[in-house]
């Protein structure tokens, strides 16, 4: 009969199948058997025109027992001019599935100029701490009773006066009480 390793004796052979059939499952995991990565984030991405909406998210802390009892929401997000042409600005977020969305900035704070960027209740990562701004603005979120549920995510639309509209899912993130607020505390 053939043998599969020569020269190797077959508790040796035996020994390389279970290592290669362990080894197999090291592949397991989020989304281990594709080419795409993750961003480490809790929100989602989208794009309007020249400007692309990153790690968008509805942040509440938890001040109840119960689920569902929780204290002002705010959602997150930053925005950055990609392009290289005249600047951009926020003129409205909406939703169905919110009461009221009240942007807390200056008219001036929602200019995007090319190359830079504006954030909500998260700061502006920047290579030059310099020329970034020293706090995020606000956006503040009233709810319909009942829409905001761990895991549920909410269909918002995003106005900009060059880019356009553009809507799409922001998930809800809620933390417990006396945890640091996002994007401080680590990744779930």
């Amino acid at each position: 009969m053939p043998r599969l390793f020569p020269g190797l004796s077959p508790a040796a052979c035996a020994a390389l199948i279970l290592v290669a059939g362990l080894l197999t499952g090291c592949g397991a995991g989020q989304l281990s058997q594709t080419s795409m990565d993750k961003n480490p984030v809790n929100g989602s991405n989208a794009e309007a025109g020249d400007i692309a909406l990153r790690n968008v998210y509805l942040a509440a802390e938890s001040v109840g027992e119960r689920i569902g009892d929780y204290g002002s929401v705010s959602l997150s997000f930053t925005a950055i001019h990609t392009g290289i042409g005249a600047p951009d600005r926020l003129l409205a977020i909406a939703s169905a599935a919110v009461e009221e969305v009240r942007i807390e900035a200056e008219p001036d704070e929602l200019v995007i100029d090319a190359g830079t960027a504006i954030a909500a209740g998260q700061p502006i990562e920047s290579l030059d701490p310099a020329t970034a701004p020293d706090e995020p603005f606000t956006v503040a979120v009233r709810p319909v009773a009942g829409a905001l549920r761990p895991g549920v995510a909410l269909p918002f639309t995003f106005v900009f006066e060059r880019g356009g509209a553009v809507t799409f899912g922001v998930p809800f993130d809620v933390w417990s009480k006396g945890e640091p607020p996002s994007p401080t505390r680590p990744q779930r």
